[in-house]
């Protein structure tokens, strides 16, 4: 038996019918991201604040009837009065108490906390936004450099900066040994020792007298081998 069509009109109503149909799931749905987030976030707290306010309805019927007193089975209303007067006086004063203005000293110190955790949450968020942050140089107050700093290696100089560095270093020492014929701490050293050798030798006889003489020629010519092996060391080219 051939297949029967049904008619264009019929056709085309069905075909009608599964074309532009409204959207049965949003799965895929172009809403950005943090909008539905915020969106979600936004009736999770509505619904939060009604199951508050609804606890807080049904808690204060329950408290309402609970605490509403009742005279008991054989009870006189002798006791029952005094026993009413008991409660209601611990509830009385619990009311008084809570009904009491926050002092000065409470709220200073409940407003400065609130302002401690914004400040640190501020300084957080700070951190975070920060780039730059671990470039900066934490110097405390009142710190002072009471020196440059050391430098672990000098370089040494080559060509002709060597020759300038040189010819200034002898410059440098030529003037410091005019002034007072000593520039370092090793000098300053051997002048107190020449001094006090000068003293000594006024009470010494002439063949002590030789015989510091000697030591003192010894001691003067390992001093100034010393100091040229530094010079050395230095990059710099020995004087003398």
């Amino acid at each position: 038996m051939p297949h029967k069509r049904a008619k264009a009109s019929v056709r085309n109503a069905t075909k009608d019918k599964r074309l532009d149909l409204p959207a049965t799931s949003d799965k895929f749905s172009d809403t950005p991201g943090a909008f539905k987030r915020l969106m979600q976030a936004k009736e999770y707290a509505q619904k939060k604040a009604q199951e508050k306010k609804a606890q807080k309805e049904e808690g204060g019927k329950e408290s309402t009837e609970r605490n509403v007193p009742q005279i008991r089975p054989g009870e006189r209303m002798k006791a029952f009065s005094q026993r009413v007067e008991t409660e209601m006086r611990g509830t009385f004063l619990k009311s008084v108490r809570e009904s009491k203005p926050v002092t000065d000293r409470k709220r200073k110190y409940r407003d400065n906390k609130k302002e401690r955790e914004r400040a640190k949450k501020q300084s957080k968020l700070d951190d975070r936004t920060d780039d730059w942050g671990k470039l900066r140089d934490d110097v405390k107050f009142g710190e002072v450099a009471d020196a440059p700093p050391i430098l672990k290696s000098i370089p040494k100089a080559r060509g002709a900066a060597k020759k300038a560095l040189e010819a200034k270093s002898a410059e440098a020492m030529k003037s410091t040994q005019k002034q007072d014929g000593y520039q370092s701490e090793e000098d300053e050293n051997m002048k107190m020792l020449k001094a006090s050798h000068k003293r000594k030798l006024n009470n010494l006889s002439l063949a002590s007298r030789k015989a510091l003489d000697v030591e003192r020629e010894r001691a003067i010519k390992l001093y100034r081998m010393k100091k040229a092996q530094k010079m050395q060391d230095s990059g710099l080219t020995p004087l003398g």
